[in-house]
């Protein structure tokens, strides 16, 4: 396996804030945030893509980290996605979820959402 900026992460070799864990994930704060509280959610088992992942835990400590955000960052709402594959802007090649705070005002018009990432398909 090539390089992989989680896995070091995981391992305690590459630095991040780390704002929850347990066995199986943890949530870090982006090193790249989009917004104050961007988060992301991460198995610490090396998973490439959702269609590999069999573990219904996920879903659970996804809400708790979600929780969490809501807690700290009181956004006045929440993005939450995952680029799965490289196609659909997966940089890392490892499996995570990012959980973006949202703020009145932080942009002009969030209309549309998550379909931003194709902008002539943002408006319906």
């Amino acid at each position: 396996m090539a390089s992989c900026t989680f896995c070091d992460i995981i391992r305690g070799k590459e630095p991040a804030e780390v704002v929850l864990e347990n066995e199986r994930y943890l949530c870090i704060l982006d090193q790249f945030p989009v917004n104050e509280g961007h988060s992301l959610v991460i198995p610490r088992d090396h998973i490439e893509r959702l269609e590999e992942i069999d573990d219904e835990t996920m879903y659970e400590f996804l809400e708790e980290a979600h929780e969490y955000i809501l807690g700290r960052f009181d956004p006045d709402a929440t993005n939450i996605g995952l680029n799965n594959g490289p196609e659909a802007g997966q940089t890392i090649q490892h499996l995570h979820w990012h959980v973006i705070p949202r703020y009145e005002g932080d942009i002009e018009d969030p209309t549309g959402g998550v379909r931003g990432v194709i902008p002539s398909k943002r408006q319906y």
